[in-house]
């Protein structure tokens, strides 16, 4: 109780010293960062795509825009790939190219002002078997949901410490960034996993509308899919700050997020942000016979 009461009377004197309106606003004061986005996976069937944008003050509504004309290489010690700009500001390798697991990047980016910006990469092997997926009906009406589905996952984590980015999608339409999870494997460590619900998926109005088909409500036919990426400790510990810097709370409570992002993006003026990672990537995929099927196969569970 008197710690309750401690911090009652700290709550009311930041709200007193707080009444006074303060203009945070910074007038011709951003300095304007290459922000890079590029990421090479094992996977020959999808584009490896390198992004590139000029950052914004932080109070501006307008989207980033995308950087044009630079030129945009990786190499892995033996060849050296162009990647096109597809549109601006997106850059891709040719089709069919691929990184393998193992296997050492160095981006080189050589944007029109003159600076070139590098970094480097390398791909971890993969930390976990997938073997199979399934789903099972949740319930509907749950915190405001139309509907919601867990995604159980069979395989093998590795005995190594891995760290994970997991994300789920239907007919091919995956949940973006803000709605996957990043995990390490410390609660299931080189172990078999038998129908582990990792995932979930939420049909929901107004998600739908944010993110497409992957917040859809299923149905007979649709293909549910999950996929894991395994991640290098640096690429984990930078995905992990981008995703406390976009949050409001924090854990322990009350602790500082962090002013700046950690990078691997070296070169020009220094003060480029964003991330050049190389990951493999495993997948497993559902079709759905019913939606509203409320345990998970038996095949998988004997």
């Amino acid at each position: 109780m008197k710690r309750l009461s401690i911090l009652y009377i700290l709550v009311a004197i930041m709200a007193v010293s707080c009444s006074e309106e303060t203009d945070l606003r910074s007038k011709d004061e951003h300095y304007e960062r290459l922000a890079v986005e590029a990421l090479i996976t094992d996977q020959a069937d999808r584009p490896q795509r390198v992004l590139l944008n000029k950052t914004i003050p932080y109070f501006e509504e307008a989207s980033p825009s995308g950087v044009s004309g630079a030129l945009v290489t990786v190499s892995d010690g033996k060849e050296e790939i162009r990647f096109t700009e597809k549109e601006t500001g997106v850059y891709e390798a040719p089709e069919g190219y691929h990184g393998e697991q193992g296997g050492k990047y160095h981006l080189r980016i050589a944007v029109p002002d003159g600076d070139v910006y590098e970094a480097e990469a390398t791909m971890p092997h993969n930390g976990y078997r997938l073997d199979a997926i399934d789903y099972a009906f949740a319930g509907n009406k749950t915190m405001g949901l139309d509907s919601l589905w867990t995604i159980a996952i069979w395989g093998k984590d590795m005995e190594t410490t891995d760290y994970y980015y997991v994300t789920a999608g239907v007919n091919g339409a995956f949940y973006p960034f803000e709605m996957a999870e990043v995990t390490d494997d410390k609660y299931f460590s080189g172990n078999v996993i038998n129908g582990f619900p990792i995932a979930t998926l939420m049909q929901y109005s107004i998600m739908r509308k944010l993110y497409g088909d992957c917040a859809k409500y299923l149905e007979t036919g649709d293909v549910v899919t999950l996929e894991a990426m395994t991640l290098s400790k640096d690429y984990f510990d930078y995905l992990m700050a981008v995703l406390l810097n976009g949050t409001v709370s924090a854990i322990p409570l009350f602790s500082p997020q962090p002013a700046n992002c950690p990078t691997n993006i070296k070169g020009g003026d220094g003060t480029a942000v964003g991330y050049f990672a190389a990951c493999p990537v495993v997948s497993a995929s559902v079709t759905v016979d019913d939606p509203f099927r409320p345990y998970y196969k038996k095949a998988f569970t004997e």
